[in-house]
């Protein structure tokens, strides 16, 4: 009972002194980490490896998104494979720039089971990011219920250097979280920076300390170079390299003393999350891109690229985070000379280069706004953009897109069977779930645009011929020619993509052109088909329905489902723009319609018109 008590009394006088640490530590945060420089900048964040997961460069890698040839060239290894000992520091790449008025470095995070914003910023990102922070940035995500596999974003705590520091000879503000232990003396050694210019980049004493798990910014003239990595003597398990991330649970420690130190975690966990400033409804990141390219021969242009040597860089960094050149020539060997036997859709072609398989466009005109537009973004819903090639005249004559194996939706709707899989492909036509499911992925890229970046954007294309689908059908949006901010149009311009989106949807129900030519001079369209559907009575709408619909789905999607859908094309390409829903609206219902549950059963009619007027239910919906 003493050695009860007296726990119980440490945990009390923890969490009174952790409650008004947590409020001094946040506020000191928020000044340390404002941002002061508008323009993004390249910095690292100090990772120290932790077992079991996060050993080896490559779950590293994934987990910040940065290939592993850039973690590898930053920190002067030799080699990319390897188990490394546990507690090593590593410099790990990122882009730096603004969200709103606070500075991160932010990265796409697929959701594992298990996971929790607390455990990820705890444990998985070692305190480079908080659990607070990574739930204003993603408010469509419920913490307590995350699913997974849902992209999340998480902001990694950076600055870049303001004026006065690059005159002060600091190039470069480096993350480091302090470690127990740690005091201004040892971390000014390791990372060879001056102890006075640490104090007045976090805006402390020259004396001071901070407090362990706390992120620091360390001011240096160049990256640090750590003493050289221990390697283990086991391999890698094979199967490793397939998760990203673990829980790690202590097992060595005195059971009372873990007891303590979780309460007093918990409770400033708690403590924190009641006193977090309200966010706003919508949170607009401005994401950086940072995606891995995988390895690449060490005499290959991509690693060329990557360690710097080529001047052409200089012109394209604005655009690209981590710039790849390729030749032209390499490309038009690649495409057999653009080849028709390559070309993927209208516009891209299928090229193999450095081992790696991309899709590669004809740059045509000034294609600046495009790339600008691609460093904006960054979505699993969007295609990435992987690099660029330069023509012998100094101008852009490819971009280089990532591959998505099943070609452009387009094929698969109006030809049968694909013309891009003739042999190697079972699967003749897409199935209904297959069709919902890239229905809800246009959406919520769609959504991305509209809602979730600073300034809204607006793709301006959106076609079956612009949308990519992955070996697993999940669709991409590509093709930003014509993406613009929506600043610069109308009040009303994301309405457009709403009604293209509506065109989108009338194509997947019936595996015909929004608009297409009859016999004679007749002309088609489907918007006006479906009204003629919608508008008949009882069971005649079903029949009508039924005949209308691609045929090759058969039987298998439910009648229900299928008029909600056709529902909500209409209110998608109503005439009047004010009318028309937006992109949260429909991918909250498709979200619905999708789950194999019978919560979607409450949903399924819920686009289907009862009267002549019946696009007001979307408002019920965002309302949920």
């Amino acid at each position: 009972m003493e050695h009860k008590g007296l726990c119980i009394l440490a945990v009390v006088i923890a969490f009174q002194l952790a409650g008004g640490q947590a409020v001094t530590d946040a506020t000191a945060r928020a000044r340390r980490f404002a941002c002061n420089v508008s323009a993004p900048c390249d910095t690292f964040v100090v990772y120290r490896t932790q077992s079991p997961w996060f050993l080896d460069l490559g779950n590293i890698s994934d987990l910040f998104g940065v290939s592993r040839a850039l973690i590898a060239s930053a920190n002067k290894l030799t080699t990319e494979d390897g188990v490394l000992l546990p507690g090593q520091p590593l410099l790990v790449p990122v882009k730096c720039g603004c969200t709103g008025a606070r500075s991160f470095a932010n990265v796409t995070y697929p959701i594992r089971p298990r996971d929790t914003f607390f455990g990820l910023a705890v444990t998985a990102f070692e305190n480079l990011t908080d659990f607070v922070l990574v739930e204003e940035l993603n408010p469509a995500a419920e913490a307590t219920r995350l699913e997974p596999w849902q992209e999340v974003v998480v902001p990694l705590f950076c600055r870049c250097p303001t004026r006065e520091e690059l005159s002060a000879g600091s190039r470069l503000l480096v993350t480091y979280v302090w470690q127990p232990g740690d005091d201004v003396s040892v971390v000014s050694a390791l990372m060879n920076a001056s102890a006075a210019n640490i104090a007045a980049s976090n805006g402390v004493a020259g004396n001071s300390t901070f407090a362990t798990g706390q992120p620091v910014l360390i001011p240096v003239s160049q990256p640090p170079r750590f003493p050289p990595l221990t390697y283990g003597a086991i391999a890698a398990d094979p199967g490793a390299g397939k998760h990203r991330h673990g829980i790690i649970v202590a097992t060595s420690i005195a059971g009372s003393f873990v007891a303590c130190a979780v309460l007093c975690t918990a409770i400033l966990a708690y403590r924190r999350y009641r006193k977090k400033a309200p966010v706003p409804k919508h949170v607009s990141p401005k994401l950086s891109w940072t995606k891995s390219l995988n390895r690449f021969d060490s005499n290959s242009s991509i690693a060329r690229m990557i360690n710097g040597g080529d001047k052409l860089l200089t012109s394209v960094s604005q655009f690209i985070d981590k710039p790849i050149i390729f030749r032209e020539e390499e490309i038009m060997e690649a495409t057999m000379n653009l080849d028709e036997q390559c070309k993927l859709g209208s516009s891209y072609y299928r090229a193999n280069l450095e081992r790696e398989v991309f899709a590669v466009k004809p740059a045509k005109g000034n294609v600046a706004g495009e790339l600008r537009m691609m460093q904006m973004v960054n979505h699993a819903n969007l295609t990435k953009l992987a690099g660029i090639s330069i023509g012998a005249d100094g101008d852009y004559a490819f971009l280089v897109y990532e591959f998505a194996e099943k070609g452009s939706l387009d094929k698969w709707l109006y030809q049968k069977p694909p013309c891009s899989q003739p042999s190697s492909s079972s699967v003749a036509t897409l199935s209904w779930d297959q069709r919902l499911g890239i229905a809800l992925d246009v959406a919520n890229g769609l959504l991305y645009l509209h809602e979730h970046t600073q300034p809204s954007m607006v793709h301006g294309d959106v076609r079956a011929r612009n949308i990519l689908l992955t070996a697993g059908f999940r669709a991409k949006l590509s093709n930003f020619s014509l993406a613009k901010p929506a600043a610069t149009v109308d009040a009303a311009a994301t309405s457009s993509d709403v009604f293209a989106f509506g065109l989108l949807l009338l194509e997947l129900l019936s595996g015909r052109r929004a608009v297409e030519a009859r016999v004679g001079v007749e002309i088609g369209m489907l918007r006006t088909e479906i009204r003629a559907v919608l508008d008949a009575g009882g069971d005649k709408r079903a029949a009508k329905l039924r005949k209308w619909m691609d045929p090759t789905l058969g039987g298998e999607y439910g009648v229900d489902a299928a008029l909600s859908l056709a529902g909500m094309a209409r209110a998608c390409t109503e005439e009047d723009a004010a009318r028309r829903p937006k992109m949260a609206e429909i991918a909250f219902s498709l979200s619905v319609l999708g789950q194999p549950l019978s919560v979607a059963d409450a949903f399924e009619r819920l686009w289907q018109p009862s009267s002549e007027d019946s696009i007001g239910i979307g408002n019920e919906v965002a309302a949920r």
